[in-house]
């Protein structure tokens, strides 16, 4: 019986770890920051992610037309219905229209 709680344990904390990654899904999208500091692609807007190639494109580039690759998750807010998406930026590019 003492064997099987270790075990049991390490299976956990395996699954936890693995599911983290699948919930992210890397994406390269074209458009562009509007004044919400929203990335806004395709009619979608997304939140950026606080890091420091996020907030390179948020601070230095509003309403100019960039590429952005970066991980998309859904969040939702503990009591709300709707989610919103968020963008972790990883690389961007500004495109010439």
């Amino acid at each position: 019986m003492r064997k099987s709680i270790p075990y049991g344990v390490v299976i956990l904390i395996i699954f936890g770890l693995l599911a983290s990654p699948a919930a992210a899904v890397r994406v390269t999208l074209v458009g562009e920051v509007n004044d919400n500091q929203q990335f806004v692609a395709d009619g979608q807007i997304y939140e950026i992610d606080n890091n420091a190639v996020g907030d390179d494109l948020v601070f230095n580039h509003i309403a100019q037309r960039v590429k952005v690759v970066g991980q998309i998750k859904s969040v939702r807010e503990s009591g709300e219905s709707d989610a919103y998406q968020v963008i972790k930026v990883e690389s961007f590019e500004v495109v010439e229209e």
